[in-house]
C-alpha cells in the first residue's frame, strides 16, 4: 500500500487561536485535532500524519502538505486550526483514492480549494 504522508506545521501561529485561548500554536492545535479525527476516521488509515516544526510559509499560517511517491504534492494554506479539519479529512480519503493525486477540481472541498499555496509534480522514484 502506498504511504500517503499529511505534513502540518505545528509551529504556525495565528493572530485568531493561538496560545492565549489553547494553550497551543494554532499550528500544533490543528495537528492535534486531525490526530484525534484521523484516529477515528474508518478510511483514513493510508494517512501518516507528520508534524514539522518549520514549513517556511508563516505569513499564511496554518500550513499543511499532503505527499505520496508518484502523486502530486499539494501544498495548503492559510487554514483554520479549527474550521478546516473536516475538510482537510475529506480531501484526505479523495487524495488516497486517485492513483496519481490528482482529486478533480470541482470535487475538493471549499478550504483545499481556497487554501492552494503549491502543487507540486510527482517526484519519480
Amino acid at each position: 500500500m502506498t504511504q500517503h504522508t499529511l505534513f502540518v506545521c505545528v509551529l504556525c501561529r495565528s493572530s485568531k487561536i493561538d496560545l492565549q485561548q489553547t494553550g497551543l500554536s494554532a499550528g500544533q492545535s490543528l495537528f492535534e485535532r486531525l490526530s484525534e479525527e484521523l484516529a477515528a476516521c474508518h478510511g483514513c488509515e493510508a494517512i501518516h500524519l507528520q508534524p514539522v516544526r518549520c514549513m517556511g510559509a508563516c505569513d499564511r499560517s496554518c500550513v499543511v502538505a499532503f505527499t505520496a511517491p508518484n502523486k502530486l504534492t499539494f501544498i495548503l494554506s492559510q487554514l483554520s486550526p479549527i474550521h478546516s479539519v473536516p475538510e482537510l479529512l475529506q480531501f484526505s480519503e479523495q487524495y488516497v483514492a486517485c492513483s496519481d493525486g490528482k482529486v478533480p477540481y470541482k470535487e475538493r472541498p471549499e478550504a483545499v480549494k481556497k487554501g492552494i499555496h503549491a502543487v507540486l509534480p510527482p517526484l519519480q522514484h
